[in-house]
């Protein structure tokens, strides 16, 4: 995780689980007095819908500062020094470029939808799509200091050709031998 940044990051975690906490009230609530009460709460459905957009966007942003999302390093982790670190300058180049794409288009639907509310709280729609910006730049932000730390001579592990701390599954042929006797 990039050091500047972990305590945006922390606010981040926490962000999340309050967005969690509160989600999750207001669907049990809404779900104990619609089916125990025949009432509800009207505004409940379109809270928790935009509570569950950022929460994603911004969990995926801490995963991506955390080096916590699926890898697959079978290829990278056979190449030659050179070739992993070409690897490594195509791959940030390519998230970069897509956070330029998501961050253009969630611009684009959030002025577009920033006039429109909606019916049962007032908010207006482009807040959902905001989450996708500000997870945009963030990424950006994130790949960028990993970026700068690469060229600097410091790759993520999986780029630096670190081994993994586990062992590879394997079974022993002596224990094999004994367990078919």
């Amino acid at each position: 995780m990039p050091t500047p940044l972990k305590w945006l990051f922390k606010l981040f975690d926490a962000l999340v689980v309050i967005g969690m906490a509160v989600m999750s009230v207001l669907i049990f609530t809404n779900v104990v007095l619609r089916y125990g009460f025949s009432s509800g709460i009207s505004y409940s459905v379109e809270i928790s819908r935009v509570i569950l957009v950022w929460i994603i966007f911004l969990g995926a942003v801490v995963g991506l500062a955390k080096g916590a999302h699926l890898s697959v390093d079978a290829l990278v982790a056979r190449l030659p020094q050179r070739a992993r670190f070409a690897c490594f300058l195509a791959s940030y180049g390519l998230m970069l470029w897509c956070c330029w794409l998501l961050a253009k288009g969630s611009w684009a639907l959030t002025r577009i939808e920033w006039g429109n509310i909606t019916p049962l709280t007032g908010l207006p729609v482009g807040l959902t799509y905001a989450a996708g910006l500000v997870a945009a730049l963030m990424m950006a932000l994130v790949l960028l200091l990993e970026l700068w730390r690469g060229l600097r001579g410091t790759l993520p592990s999986t780029w630096a050709g670190a081994k993994s701390d586990e062992a590879p599954l394997a079974v022993s042929p002596a224990i094999t031998q004994e367990k078919l006797q």
